[in-house]
């Protein structure tokens, strides 16, 4: 049976001050805008706990943003390449994220306004593999 040691419980942040933070892709899902055009609805999570969402709509007029969100997260865009992405590509994607705070039906959320490009860690380099073959 899982167990854990209790404190005092506080309450999970509803949003985040503006500007720029990191925020990891939590979970994604395949969808339809209300346009009727094909999307990925990302559900993030900053480093302080709270959530917001953020979509990708595959239309030519918005593609510039599925471009900064892959560059922001770590992937290697190139001009005139085509490119499928699913919800699996994405999720677990971390990268900086500058958020904007809004009000929605009387409560303050988070709203992604940019995804900061060239921020996202690079990828740690293995070490070499060891060859048995070869003498220390």
């Amino acid at each position: 049976m899982p167990s854990y040691t209790a404190a005092i419980p506080s309450e999970r942040p509803e949003f985040v001050e503006p500007g720029d933070h990191e925020v990891e892709v939590v979970d994604a899902i395949e969808t339809i805008s209300k346009g009727g055009h094909e999307m990925i609805e990302l559900k993030l999570k900053t480093s302080a706990g709270s959530y917001l969402y953020d979509f990708l709509v595959f239309i030519p007029t918005a593609f510039w943003k599925i471009d900064a969100f892959r560059a922001a997260t770590g992937e290697v865009v190139e001009p005139e390449v085509d490119v499928e992405i699913t919800p699996d590509h994405v999720i677990g994607r971390t990268g900086t994220a500058r958020l904007t705070v809004e009000e929605y039906n009387g409560k303050k959320r988070n709203k992604v306004a940019a995804w900061i490009v060239g921020t996202a860690k690079p990828a740690q380099p293995q070490a070499p593999r060891r060859n048995d073959n070869e003498p220390f």
